[in-house]
């Protein structure tokens, strides 16, 4: 009994692997050898405001997969506070999940990778193509990520956003690096979400794009100075930043190896902001 507890302790030793123990040390749990998840981010949004006898229309959707495991990873995501911040290269080498179609709007929309795994985004800017309360059901025929299938129901509230102003037809918000953005909006139901998108640059060589989101029963939220800093500074027309802003919605598929995540924001509102030190 002396000389095989030896044997099996010696072993132990020499293997030096997680998992090995002698009944004197008690079980030992083994290491999570798990390779994180491939991430992927599909937005469908839409945004409409009136002014005076007119009605300004929007409608947009996008999508990105990458991996963060490459040690050449085209983009990485970290978590802020409440928000999600995507820090990208030139987007080429992607991997994608073919054509992406999403029905149910005012008309089927197809979201279409390029050679290189890029999805460039649809824009509509004369029509609500995603309408509040409609059912939209998104799929994708599979590619380097696995084919997938979910739907998403587009908010039904009526979104009034307050502060920053909302005065202009496309908002236009002056933002500083070193000072929170705070947000406030006409308080939603309770269980509800509003987020906010902020991209700049996305597609060149130093893009980012940052997603928050809300209580929307709170009719307030922050996006934190530690988030902004991140931002190149507007020069000109260079480093503008498109802002997306409503009710939202998020729904997390997990297709063989990936986390996807599917967001809806909308019907609210769009502009650009600048940024500044």
């Amino acid at each position: 009994m002396t000389s095989k507890r030896l044997t099996l302790t010696t072993l132990c030793a020499a293997l030096s692997l997680a998992g090995c123990a002698t009944a004197a040390d008690g079980p030992e749990a083994m290491p999570d050898l798990a390779v994180p998840s491939k991430l992927g981010l599909v937005r469908i949004g839409s945004s409409s405001v009136t002014s005076g006898v007119d009605t300004f229309e929007q409608s947009m959707a996008m999508a990105l997969f990458f991996d963060p495991n490459q040690a050449t990873s085209v983009c990485t995501r970290s978590q802020t506070s409440a928000c999600s911040i995507y820090r990208c290269g030139a987007l080429v080498g992607l991997p994608s999940a073919g054509n992406i179609t999403i029905k149910g709007g005012s008309e089927e929309v197809v979201l279409q990778p390029s050679l290189d795994g890029f999805y460039p985004e649809y824009r509509n800017t004369s029509a609500l193509v995603f309408q509040r309360g409609q059912t939209l059901a998104t799929s994708a025929v599979g590619k380097a990520v696995p084919t997938w299938q979910t739907s998403l129901v587009m908010p039904s509230t009526v979104f009034v956003l307050q502060s920053p102003s909302p005065a202009r037809i496309d908002l236009t918000w002056v933002l500083r690096k070193k000072q929170d953005l705070a947000l406030a909006w006409a308080p939603l139901a309770s269980g509800s979400s509003v987020r906010v998108e902020l991209s700049q640059d996305l597609g060149s060589s130093q893009g980012m794009l940052i997603e928050c989101s809300f209580d929307g029963s709170q009719g307030t939220g922050i996006v934190p100075s530690s988030v902004l800093s991140q931002l190149q500074t507007t020069q000109g027309v260079n480093h503008a930043v498109g802002i997306l802003i409503g009710p939202g919605t998020e729904t997390k598929l997990s297709p063989m190896g990936w986390d996807v995540s599917v967001i809806s924001i909308g019907v609210g509102r769009t502009g650009v902001a600048t940024i500044s030190e």
